[in-house]
């Protein structure tokens, strides 16, 4: 995993469209995880209680690459 053109700054979060842009997750897929309850870890900011639409999704940046992170060591595991 390369890591993010967006470390330099002091951003904690993208949105699921730079998530797609950096580590190649279709906006569509990260969508459907949510949906389905599975996937990367995410907040919602600013939606209504009871509603379910609005806000605003964000990922954390250092729980995606812990993610990747951890994904990479078992598949290194099952190689062996």
């Amino acid at each position: 995993v390369t890591k993010i053109k967006f470390m330099n700054t002091n951003r904690k979060y993208l949105r699921p469209k730079e998530v797609e842009e950096i580590y190649g997750i279709k906006e569509g897929t990260l969508a459907k995880q949510r949906s389905q309850g599975f996937g990367l870890p995410y907040v919602l900011i600013g939606r209504k209680t009871k509603k379910r639409k609005g806000g605003i999704i964000l990922y954390d940046i250092d729980v995606i690459e812990d993610v990747f992170k951890s994904k990479s060591k078992i598949e290194a595991t099952n190689e062996k």
